[in-house]
């Protein structure tokens, strides 16, 4: 069957709602979602139609009062092609949010739409795509986050050196793909444990801390005024950024409508701008600011890359001096080791705190600390001394046993959570990577060589290495898990000269195959640290062990399950 012939009933259907449309048109547009998007027609329809009604009801260029046509718009295919007094622009974007809220324009309230837009709709690669802000005069209806759409006739906007786009009453928008994401209610307000990674929301929580601060211009034109805090619910807690005056009381309850969620590194982040509307709000059930404060208690298992005004209670079991030379000036820190009962970090100082290598290891309160990672592990920083308190007992039971510490966590949440060490889970080993054995590293990085080439130090005699690449299961989870050298050889009981005996006798590929026959399908005990950036999780492993099966017990909880006798 041709494809005219196929699409027949969907082409009639979209020719009867918008008459006029020219029918070669509509049918490519039928291919193109089938084709490239794998979307059938009787589910393009919707779009289709909705994008050929835009289309017809969008007028011809507007005429001036000279009776002259407005200048053509400029077509551009990113973001980063627009300068500041851009206009008449045409582009294609997806939505990222869209939002809608009332404003009083010249002493009337009118509604306003606006979100966030991203560039290069239709990629197929890794590229980062631009992202801006926008702000829809014409209250559009057919703007849906997660929808691609052609814009005509907008201009750019810039406000303290921030450019966004402006969807003026004369745009015109033209749906190419229909969107899916979920539509947040204006003035509706979300847990802060629910709020998502990106987008504008709205929020009920009482204010935690406050400070004034500045950002200084890159260029040196001079600095901004701001004010940096963290606001709290029963669900959690997040710091937010006012780009604009914020004169509330600590303790106050407010609910905060229009605030624009980023995230940095890994943790996000409230933004207050000009749209955004705060004001007190009642609640007699709101939890109080001291219960609030016991809930805001962070644990190492839980420190997210980038976290600001941290507040947590940990053992420091080490503690010792570096010396650094930045700028011709030789400069020092304190840097040791923590550790709670969900795990351990490090933790580095840029002032003399009160800690005696005698008497450690020591419970300590740090409060308003900053999180950054180092090689995937957390690293609390603390900048004064006043952030540190000793405390005489740790507020949990028992003693650590900091040498042996392996918190058992399941493989699923280990995926979903932040970068940990001191970790042990189980799973099931169901892939062997191609280059586990022997390998050659960099003898000044320890990168991998590649054909005798590091990266970084160019050709050089590389050092053998061993280890293994696998992939592990729990039947929720799949994780990366990299075995180091003393563990592989362990798990696969045999020493480094062996394991080159043979590979030399039978090629890498055979003991690839021998490893393979060995460990796949195998359920493992593994302990190590996890690094999760982002690009996907992946255990660092110093050591696996088989999980032995009582298989007479297996065979039993079968039968029973299948009904045999």
């Amino acid at each position: 069957m041709s494809d005219e012939n196929r699409y027949n009933d969907h082409i009639s259907a979209v020719l009867q709602e918008c008459p006029g449309v020219d029918r070669d048109e509509v049918q490519s547009a039928f291919q193109k979602y089938e084709e490239e998007f794998f979307i059938p027609p009787q589910d393009a329809i919707r779009s289709i139609i909705r994008r050929f009604k835009s289309e017809s009801e969008s007028s011809p260029a507007a005429s001036t009062s000279f009776g002259q046509t407005n200048r053509p718009t400029r077509k551009v295919n990113r973001l980063s092609e627009l300068k500041a007094d851009d206009r008449d622009i045409e582009i294609e974007v997806e939505i990222v949010s869209h939002n809608v809220r009332e404003q009083m324009i010249r002493g009337e309230s009118k509604s306003i739409a606006f979100g966030l837009l991203e560039d290069d709709p239709w990629q197929e690669g890794n590229q980062e795509r631009n992202r801006w802000e926008y702000k829809d005069w014409g209250n559009n209806n057919n703007i849906t986050p997660g929808s691609v759409v052609r814009i005509e006739g907008a201009s750019v906007n810039e406000y303290q050196g921030r450019m966004s786009l402006n969807i003026n009453q004369s745009s015109r928008i033209a749906v190419l793909r229909e969107g899916s994401r979920p539509v947040v209610e204006p003035g509706e307000p979300i847990d802060i444990s629910s709020l998502p990674s990106d987008g504008y929301v709205c929020v009920v929580g009482r204010l935690m801390s406050s400070r004034a601060d500045q950002i200084h211009r890159r260029d040196g034109s001079g600095s901004i005024d701001l004010v940096r805090g963290r606001i709290a619910d029963e669900s959690g807690a997040i710091g937010f950024l006012s780009w604009e005056p914020f004169d509330y009381e600590l303790g106050s309850l407010l609910k905060i409508d229009g605030a624009q969620v980023k995230t940095f590194r890994d943790t996000p982040e409230l933004n207050f701008g000009r749209t955004t509307k705060i004001e007190p709000f009642h609640d007699a059930n709101f939890a109080d600011t001291e219960s609030l404060k016991q809930e805001m208690v962070s644990t190492i298992s839980t420190l997210r890359d980038g976290s600001k005004d941290v507040e947590i209670v940990v053992n420091i079991t080490s503690w010792e001096k570096r010396t650094f030379t930045k700028d011709g000036e030789e400069r020092y820190l304190w840097s040791g080791q923590i550790a709670d009962p969900t795990g351990q970090c490090r933790v580095s100082a840029w002032t003399d705190l009160p800690i005696d290598d005698s008497s450690l290891p020591m419970t300590v309160r740090i409060t308003d600390a900053r999180v950054r990672t180092w090689q995937g592990i957390p690293d609390i920083t603390i900048d004064r001394e006043e952030q540190l308190t000793i405390l005489e007992e740790a507020p949990w039971e028992g003693d650590l046993d900091l040498e042996n510490l392996k918190i058992e966590v399941p493989l699923n949440e280990l995926v979903s959570g932040p970068s940990r060490v001191g970790i042990a889970t189980r799973g099931t080993i169901i892939s062997v990577r191609e280059d586990s054995g022997t390998i050659m590293r960099c003898p000044e990085c320890r990168r991998v060589l590649r054909e005798g080439q590091c990266i970084e130090h160019g050709a050089v005699e590389g050092k053998e290495d061993v280890r293994l690449r696998l992939v592990l299961d729990d039947n929720a989870a799949t994780c990366a898990l990299l075995v180091a050298k003393d563990a592989a050889l362990a798990l696969l009981a045999t020493d480094h000269a062996t394991m080159v005996d043979e590979i030399q006798a039978n090629g890498s590929m055979a003991y690839v195959q021998k490893i393979r026959d060995l460990l796949l399908g195998r359920e493992v005990d593994v302990t190590g640290r996890i690094i999760n950036d982002g690009q996907g999780a992946m255990i660092l492993s110093d050591g696996v062990a088989y999980v032995e099966s009582d298989t007479g017990l297996i065979a039993t909880e079968l039968r029973a399950r299948w009904g045999l006798q």
